[in-house]
């Protein structure tokens, strides 16, 4: 299969944001060149298997059959480049979005600051689960704080944060993610985007998004590179 290299440089930089908040959690996983495999049940909103390259529909759908028999309520994947061909075998699709690439520019810089304390750290959680990620679980360590690739930022005005997103660095890239807006601004992503850019300039940003998101991500520069789904089993059959 014949993918955008920016799409490969944007899947394989989420799952180094994957393999951050498995260490995080203490969850044990697997990295293989062609994926991300979660050896325990993962956090909320993550899958257990993230596709990272094309072309091994037949690794991953064996990596998937040995999940099923381990969990057995229910597993989902990644399918980050659209070609497995699961629906046969229980899976449906949760929801598609776009890989986006933004190539490096100059940017101004942002009044956004690195969230770098544990009492701010809980406020960033707080709030993004304010703004539309509600979850009883915490999703984001505080372990998170001790790895240079995994960066919080915030838009802090009198102690609150109203905005925020996170920065996931890699060799390559880097990569912006859980954008979000107390206020649900349509500014937010050029903002979290100029605050990203601001970590390295020199390196182009990837992530994926949907609908009015994707929109605000063109706004901001970004361009739709690829195609992805979340496929989701709850019995899956192999």
């Amino acid at each position: 299969m014949n993918a955008d290299p920016r799409a490969i440089m944007a899947a394989k930089n989420n799952a180094d944001l994957y393999a951050a908040v498995f260490s995080a959690h203490g969850l044990e996983f697997t990295r293989k060149p062609y994926g991300f495999i979660g050896q325990d049940r993962p956090p909320p909103y993550y899958s257990n298997l993230s596709v990272s390259l094309p072309g091994h529909a037949d690794e991953v759908t064996a990596e998937l059959r040995a999940l099923s028999e381990k969990f057995v309520a229910g597993i989902g994947v990644k399918d980050s480049f659209c070609e497995l061909a699961l629906e046969s075998n229980g899976f449906e699709v949760l929801f598609g979005a776009s890989w986006i690439w933004r190539e490096p520019r100059p940017e101004a810089a942002p009044d956004w600051t690195r969230i770098d304390t544990t009492t701010g750290h809980k406020s960033w959680e707080a709030a993004w689960k304010r703004s539309g990620s509600p979850t009883p679980h915490t999703m984001f360590p505080a372990a998170l704080l001790d790895r240079a690739d995994t960066v919080f930022l915030g838009h802090v005005v009198d102690g609150a944060i109203l905005a925020g997103c996170i920065a996931s660095l890699s060799d390559d890239c880097v990569g912006i993610s859980n954008v979000f807006s107390v206020s649900n601004s349509s500014e937010v992503f050029a903002e979290a985007t100029a605050a990203v850019s601001g970590l390295a300039p020199d390196s182009p940003i990837v992530g994926y998004e949907s609908g009015d998101d994707l929109n605000h991500a063109r706004d901001a520069g970004f361009s739709p590179v690829g195609d992805l789904r979340i496929l989701v089993a709850r019995k899956a059959r192999f």
